[in-house]
């Protein structure tokens, strides 16, 4: 079922206006059509880089059990070990997906995560029916839907004020999709010259309270 419906979805593409893509970056981690072969292979942890940014990749069902993370040329997802699994991220309405699958995905430093592009993401087109999921950092957590820029095989989520280290990446509802790609860059770290600056005004506003003490 997997590979049909994301086979459908690369034919789509021929036919329908990329318009929807034109203003969209590339991704700095891109996991679709990169050298990916037609069988999954599978991995506990994969690690990628793009400059000085290294990612790791792991995968779980809903109860935080560990899984194995699948990578094809569709992208990333996950594997219960089950010959039968698909290997897209399940949200556990279809047989052999584990419920709620997810992706934790860790950087070695912190990240502003402007957008995620998904694959197998139908919108309910054809019939295939409706993907839903969240994407979660720290505190912050997007519903991904119909809000979408509609693209065919590969859908772009706006994840705009995404910050931190660690992301995650759940399906929900009646879902089977994989990580195709991510836009990040790093985030600002404030210059040595602005700690020292901030050290003087901490140490001018104690000064002041001594005095004030004082008198």
């Amino acid at each position: 079922m997997s590979l049909a419906k994301h086979a459908v979805a690369l034919a789509l593409s021929v036919t329908l206006p990329i318009a929807a893509h034109a203003t969209v970056p590339a991704s700095t981690f891109n996991f679709y059509l990169e050298g990916g072969s037609l069988i999954d292979t599978v991995s506990n942890a994969p690690s990628y880089v793009s400059g000085d940014l290294q990612l790791i990749v792991r995968a779980f069902d809903a109860s935080g059990k560990q899984l194995q993370v699948t990578s094809n040329f569709t992208g990333l997802g996950a594997t219960t070990g089950s010959l039968l699994a698909d290997g897209d991220l399940n949200a556990g309405s279809l047989l052999f997906g584990a419920p709620g699958e997810y992706l934790t995905l860790t950087f070695n430093k912190a990240v502003n995560m402007s957008s995620l592009r998904l694959s197998g993401w139908s919108n309910g087109t054809l019939g295939l029916g409706v993907e839903s999921g969240t994407f979660t950092a720290g505190a912050t957590s997007f519903t991904l839907g119909s809000t979408n820029d509609r693209g065919t095989p590969l859908t772009t989520f706006t994840t705009t004020g995404a910050t931190g280290t660690v992301f995650k990446l759940q399906a929900t509802g009646q879902s089977e999709f994989r990580l195709a790609g991510l836009n990040v860059t790093a985030a600002a770290v404030p210059e040595p010259g602005s700690y020292a600056l901030m050290a003087l005004g901490l140490a001018g506003i104690g000064l002041v309270a001594r005095r004030r003490a004082a008198a």
